[in-house]
């Protein structure tokens, strides 16, 4: 018995030792968390009087976002050390709050900041200049922060470049940088979200098997949902695509096995319908100041309706090669091209106004310019 309680006490100092150890450490932590925020403010506040004349948009909230994102990886590791960097990303001097790194490690890269008078440039398909790759993995059982499953939709925020990406089968969606970085998720009343679009600092998202439409606000609070399964009026089966005109604030809805197009108000009211007896199985919809233009899956073909809503025309977008298979998503350039993705030949068609194919580019595979069953595109 004695060299049991002999035993104990000395167990007992240990433990007691290591408690003080933890707290040192604890404190040590602590010190190199403050010194992080510190530093993240001063260069925050450094960022603002270098750019004063520019418009910063949400950089605080970023930030706020990557120490929130990061905390317990940053309590986990003892010699923790950050390091900022500061590119230029284009000709036109516009610059970005450049990398953020924990020993070695990017944290996060923050929105670019886009100047009032300069234009974003884009990637020119003409000249078969192609974009970066982002490398976003498929999501494991733990749907990890910036992994996907099954990504269908994508939509950009024009005035941050922020890159939204409905993450289907993860029912989420993330919320990207420009170049690629994770920012935020969010996945309020999701299920199996589809199409996504973004007007006036409103996120509108399809709910294929939660036959509703949501509103959020650029940060993820939900702000509305509408819709119920049915072919009633705001009642919808399995909805795809969607858009928002610019004339009116209209939300234009693919509502696919009603074979239909519905369209609310900004309030997600129901205004109206297009399409009765003419669409079959309506995937992907964009709305100009003069047409409306509906992706249609059954042959496949693109209906156009002028601003009321009249039948004007009807394209046969096949592409050259007679191969067109499968196209689910498509979006419209400044010239008023179509620029369509093809599902299972791996492959971007882009077409003029009149429905010639003008360019075509990519193929299967997982490189650069390579695709693997392309869906949404923006």
């Amino acid at each position: 018995f004695k060299r049991s309680h002999e035993a104990l006490q000395v167990r007992e100092n240990i433990l007691l030792s290591r408690v003080d150890e933890i707290e040192k450490e604890y404190n040590s932590k602590t010190q190199e968390m403050n010194k992080l925020v510190e530093a993240l403010n001063k260069e925050m506040k450094q960022c603002e009087e270098n750019l004063s004349d520019n418009k910063l948009t949400d950089v605080t909230e970023i930030v706020r976002t990557a120490i929130d994102e990061k905390i317990r990886e940053l309590i986990a590791d003892t010699d923790t050390s950050i390091e900022f960097e500061w590119d230029n990303l284009f000709e036109t001097g516009i610059e970005q709050l450049g990398s953020i790194k924990l020993n070695g490690e990017t944290m996060i890269s923050p929105t670019i900041i886009f100047p009032p008078h300069v234009k974003p440039v884009v990637p020119d398909y003409k000249t078969k200049q192609l974009p970066t790759a982002y490398c976003c993995k498929k999501s494991s059982e733990q749907k990890s922060p910036g992994e996907l499953n099954y990504a269908c939709g994508i939509a950009i925020h024009y005035k941050t470049g922020n890159i939204y990406v409905t993450d289907t089968d993860n029912h989420r969606v993330q919320v990207f940088s420009c170049n690629g970085g994770y920012l935020f998720k969010f996945s309020e009343k999701m299920n199996e979200p589809v199409g996504i679009c973004i007007s006036h600092n409103k996120v509108f998202v399809t709910q294929l098997s939660g036959h509703c439409i949501n509103m959020y606000e650029l940060e993820g609070k939900l702000i509305k949902s509408v819709g119920s399964e049915g072919n009633r009026r705001a009642q919808f089966n399995y909805p795809l695509g969607l858009d928002v005109s610019d004339r009116n604030n209209n939300i234009y809805v693919c509502d696919c096995y009603n074979h239909r197009i519905q369209i609310l108000t900004e309030e997600l009211k129901y205004h109206s319908m297009l399409g009765i007896d003419l669409l079959k199985y309506p995937r992907d919809v964009k709305v100009t100041r003069d047409r409306v233009l509906v992706l249609d899956g059954s042959d496949p073909c693109m209906f156009v309706f002028n601003s009321d809503h009249v039948l004007t025309n009807r394209l046969i977008t096949i592409g050259d090669d007679k191969q067109t298979n499968n196209p689910l998503c498509f979006d419209i350039d400044r010239e008023y091209n179509i620029i369509m993705s093809d599902y299972y030949n791996h492959c971007v068609y882009v077409f003029n106004q009149e429905g010639e194919q003008i360019h075509k580019f990519g193929k299967e595979g997982q490189g650069i310019g390579e695709f693997y069953r392309p869906f949404g595109i923006a």
